[in-house]
């Protein structure tokens, strides 16, 4: 009933569109910052770790993840995308106001929480509104126009930063902020399926009441839906959910490893960050529209073995650096927009942000431990070897991905 309700409304579709561009205006604001912040801090204050003032936003990501999920669940998705683009108003005076670095940091991670509720609170909601047989293809969609904004931001802000300096970035970040929230208006405060989740819980509540009066006594000390005040771990730890955010892990500690010790091994890693990144919105892309017709189970198992085998070929034939960005992209392309589908299919909507904020955090402490953490082992192993072993990594973990996901995903 829920899925023709949703399938036949034109708002959909408007919905769809408006979570899609805010997302893309959203992260062309995020990574605005990127070939600039370091410039700046640098310019502004010597002697500084830019390391500790860029990477600030990532605790307020990993830190943060929670919390926002428990208000997603309990003030509802459209409030925290309210949230997320209000932190902004005020990070972005502190860019340009902070006296020293300290205050930098603090505004890296209000940021940083500010991108933790905007894009949690997007992925949820997107899953509410389209149709389950439409997740796959839309979450595609959603993954392609974060990795366009990860692609135009940068241009973006470096060509502001060297014609009229630091105050025009900001402004245009105010802008996008300001265009990002436009976005959001026609979105629903209360969608079909929450709608239905409440008259079910509501029914349901009534059935045991009727039942017995033990029942009753615990709807009026608020023990009849514990899955709304307890943290949902029996959900997070077990399959599906368990292993798709294991997967993603690993598959964004691949990256973060990419992103940091790339550039010290090979002199042309522009070309593979910007052809992977190309590559992986035609797999998103391609998703979207064909997604639900291929087994998750191949479609993730390829992926981290994709991912895997770019990272080998870096290591052993760096001339071909152009074939194994496509391969890598191919990869890191396919893996986010099907694990959260799955993810989708097993998170009850009312712990689905809460679930949704775990899956996200995956995301955010692989890409921290594939710098911070793969920085000792870089100490000791030439960077050829260390590649060789994470893609040796990736190649492992297809297998098991293969063999888990064969088990049957049951949708909610």
């Amino acid at each position: 009933m829920l899925n023709r309700l949703t399938e036949s409304s034109p708002k959909t579709w408007l919905w769809s569109f408006c979570i899609c561009a805010g997302m893309l205006v959203y992260f062309t604001q995020v990574t605005v910052l990127f070939p600039v912040l370091p410039l700046y801090v640098t310019q502004r204050w010597q002697d500084v770790g830019v390391g500790f003032v860029v990477g600030a936003m990532a605790a307020g990501l990993l830190l943060f993840r929670p919390l926002i999920g428990w208000l997603i669940d309990h003030w509802g998705r459209k409030p925290v995308l309210w949230l997320g683009l209000g932190l902004m108003v005020v990070v972005l005076p502190l860019y340009g106001w902070s006296p020293d670095p300290t205050w930098l940091m603090g505004a890296r991670v209000l940021h940083g929480i500010s991108q933790a509720a905007f894009a949690t609170a997007s992925q949820t909601l997107l899953v509410d509104v389209v149709p389950t047989h439409r997740r796959t293809a839309l979450l595609g969609y959603l993954a392609m126009s974060n990795t366009i904004g990860f692609s135009l931001g940068p241009m973006l802000g470096a060509i502001a930063f060297a014609h009229a300096g630091f105050v025009p970035v900001i402004g245009a970040m105010a802008g996008l902020t300001l265009l990002g929230f436009v976005l959001t208006l026609p979105l629903p405060w209360k969608t079909a399926a929450s709608s239905e989740a409440s008259s079910a819980a509501v029914s349901n509540k009534s059935s045991k009441s009727s039942r017995s009066s033990k029942s009753s006594r615990s709807s009026k000390s608020g023990e009849l839906a514990p899955e709304k005040a307890a943290f949902p771990w029996n959900v997070i730890l077990q399959f599906p959910v368990r292993d798709a955010t294991l997967l993603f892990f690993t598959g964004s500690f691949l990256h973060g490893a990419v992103v940091t010790f790339l550039p010290l091994l090979v002199s042309n890693a522009a070309v593979f960050y910007s052809l992977n990144a190309l590559v992986a919105v035609l797999v998103r892309f391609a998703l979207g529209r064909w997604g639900n017709r291929v087994s998750p189970r191949w479609v993730v198992s390829v992926g981290i073995l994709c991912s895997g085998i770019g990272l080998v070929g870096v290591a052993i034939a760096p001339t071909f650096l152009i074939l194994w960005s496509v391969v890598y992209g191919l990869g890191f392309g396919s893996l986010f927009p099907v694990l959260s589908s799955i993810v989708s299919f097993a998170a009850p909507l009312t712990v689905r942000g809460r679930v949704y904020s775990v899956f996200l955090a995956g995301f955010d402490s692989g890409m921290t431990l594939g710098g911070a953490g793969v920085q000792p082992l870089s100490q000791i192993f030439p960077l050829s070897v260390l590649f060789l072993m994470l893609g040796g990594l990736g190649c492992s973990i297809s297998g098991l991905a293969f063999r888990q996901f064969s088990r049957p995903i049951e949708r909610i």
